[in-house]
């Protein structure tokens, strides 16, 4: 029989206690080791998975035996940490983005590709059967010439009410062009191509120099010229919303919800339009494609490279909305 792939996992909070379930839940995974710099977390967790509890995860890559490594810390520690990790040659799935800088980024990557270890970015709409559809209706859908695209992301507060984690709200690590940003930034670059500059403008809450945005706007100039307008918005009495439309010479295809497609040909209403195959949980369906390249078989994982070039147009927004001029894309790197 095959041997379970042994998993450690390093940072407890709300995102890493999902996917963990979905590690638990696979029968051809073994959580080995958990971390956490709660003690009394680790413990908890590691407890009914009988896994070993860790609050350094050097002492847990040193003595546990671990094929992956699943990196859920906040973003300023994904550098750190996840170079580590690659130190120890174990493969690494890490939370996005994949760092705090376009350098930082890099490096992950470089190091990564380097020690020959498989290496992933977890995007749970990458592999969605919505957003599958969404990519087919705007490359095959008969649209015609794109003409423009608009992202919209409103958020009636943030953080949102199940993200416990105070640095979710900071502007160093946190905020929801950070946060969720990365998620239709992939969908984007994925369907529309690269994106080569960016102009941005961000609103801060006066008197508080640490919290993250509450409202941006701007602009992602695609390679060939398209713009992709970006509507950013929080604490407004509004329900969630995240959508993305793409508007061509002959119709309009459409996500809202984060992953329902829509389509209109001519001046039809947009209407949803079904899957082409049947939901998987995100978590399960990451898992296996993680077990999959563990075990030699190649599967479908965004990896550090992706992440590179999501941190790169990042990096464009977050200079950009400084300077208050166009900022190019590092498109060598990305």
């Amino acid at each position: 029989m095959t041997s379970p792939v042994r998993v450690g996992v390093i940072g407890l909070g709300a995102i890493g206690q999902s996917l963990l379930k979905a590690y638990s839940a696979d029968p051809d995974v073994q959580v080995t080791a958990v971390c956490d710099v709660d003690a009394s977390l680790a413990e908890t967790i590691a407890r009914p998975l009988a896994a070993s509890a860790w609050t350094e995860h050097r002492s847990m890559l040193d003595a546990a035996d671990l094929d992956l490594v699943y990196v859920a810390v906040p973003p300023r520690h994904h550098h750190a940490i996840g170079l580590d990790v690659i130190a120890a040659r174990r493969h690494i799935l890490c939370e996005k983005p994949l760092a705090l800088t376009l350098s930082e980024a890099q490096d992950l990557q470089r190091a990564a590709q380097a020690a020959g270890v498989v290496h992933a970015l977890n995007l749970p709409l990458h592999g969605d059967p919505g957003i599958e559809t969404f990519r087919r209706l705007v490359q095959e859908g008969g649209l015609g010439a794109l003409r423009r695209a608009e992202l919209t992301l409103v958020f009636p507060q943030w953080p949102r009410g199940w993200q416990h984690n105070p640095w979710i709200g900071g502007r160093e690590q946190g905020g929801p062009i950070r946060e969720v940003g990365p998620h239709l930034l992939h969908v984007i670059l994925t369907t529309l191509g690269p994106v080569t500059r960016v102009w941005a403008h961000t609103e801060y809450p006066a008197g508080d120099p640490v919290a993250c945005e509450t409202a941006a706007l701007g602009t992602l100039e695609l390679a060939g010229g398209p713009l992709v307008t970006v509507s950013c918005l929080t604490n407004v009495p509004r329900p969630e919303q995240v959508s993305l439309t793409v508007y061509g010479s002959e119709g309009t295809a459409g996500l809202v919800n984060w992953a329902v497609p829509l389509m209109a040909l001519g001046q039809a209403p947009l209407e949803p339009v079904p899957f082409e195959r049947p939901q998987m949980p995100a978590g399960a369906r990451l898992v296996r494609e993680l077990v999959g390249h563990v075990r030699g078989t190649p599967g479908d994982l965004v990896d550090f490279t992706m992440g590179v070039r999501i941190q790169a147009v990042l990096d464009a927004w977050e200079r950009s909305s400084t300077l208050g001029t166009w900022v190019d894309v590092d498109v060598g790197q990305a």
